[in-house]
């Protein structure tokens, strides 16, 4: 199993500005903690998607999860979907973040997660110019929402080539009847019971080479506050669960092997070498 964080804090919302994000306290570092200390304890590795807004105001953290052994990625700098970014706009907000992130670790930053998936194709084309390997911004379910305007590629469940030199690792999603399920982590993580998303992994990796899971540190912290609560669908997805994600994570690391996508790339060349 891959393992995949989205660093970034409860208040961190394109639904609200950057003034807003800084009247609010901070909360993301004791839910980091613990997933950095389940993950200490199963020996196992991830990849944290870091916004370089938090790498700029908690840069300890930051500095903390890759001296732990983890691949530091890119989440953008200000948590804005991409399509409603200008080219240049978006160009300034992955570059801006690459650097921020390796100045603080002094490692390449060679992947990109767009905030809530929201990747275009032009978004995949500037990627590739400033210089990143790999992105993970593809997530196939027939649920829409900030999808962005990436269509039309495979739901192998693989990484495959997306645009030039730049490799593309989507997020699963089963197919039951017409419909495409969300399986890889967030609010659907903690929607399902964990016996049903373990048999899901446990199917999926039956057919393929791995399975890609991700999580925010506030989808443990049952104590936030509740400010997404415009629609009852959406304070739903937001806060159900949070009780039990902890647990659940637990169960999760020791059930499955996990790594980060730099790990599992270094070990399918490996095998390719070795075989």
């Amino acid at each position: 199993m891959i393992f995949t964080v989205d660093l970034e804090d409860w208040f961190c919302s394109p639904e609200l500005s950057l003034a807003d994000w800084k009247r609010y306290p901070f909360r993301l570092e004791k839910p980091t903690h613990l997933l950095l200390d389940m993950l200490d304890e199963k020996n196992a590795k991830g990849t944290f998607f870091v916004l370089g807004w938090i790498a700029e105001h908690k840069p300890e953290l930051v500095k903390e999860i890759h001296r732990r052994g983890h691949e530091i990625a890119s989440h953008g700098y200000a948590h804005r979907l991409v399509y409603k970014q200008s080219r240049l706009e978006f160009k300034e907000d992955i570059r801006h973040s690459k650097s921020l992130l390796e100045q603080l670790t002094g490692s390449e930053v060679r992947g990109y997660r767009a905030p809530c998936f929201s990747m275009t194709e032009w978004g995949l084309e500037l990627l590739e110019e400033e210089g990143f390997n790999y992105d993970s911004s593809l997530m196939p379910n027939s649920f829409g929402g900030d999808s962005g305007g990436l269509s039309g590629y495979p739901n192998s469940g693989s990484s495959f080539r997306i645009k030039g030199r730049l490799t593309e690792y989507p997020l699963p999603a089963h197919r039951i009847g017409s419909l495409r399920i969300p399986w890889g982590g967030g609010g659907y993580y903690r929607l399902y019971p964990y016996e049903v998303f373990r048999y899901g992994v446990t199917s999926w990796l039956k057919g393929h080479d791995y399975f890609l899971f991700y999580i925010h540190p506030y989808d443990l912290d049952k104590e936030q506050p509740r400010i997404f609560q415009s629609t009852w669908s959406n304070s739903f997805r937001r806060y159900y669960g949070l009780g039990g994600t902890h647990r659940k994570i637990e169960r999760m690391l020791s059930d499955f092997d996990c790594t980060s996508i730099e790990h599992y790339e270094h070990q399918a060349v490996g095998m390719v070498l070795h075989g």
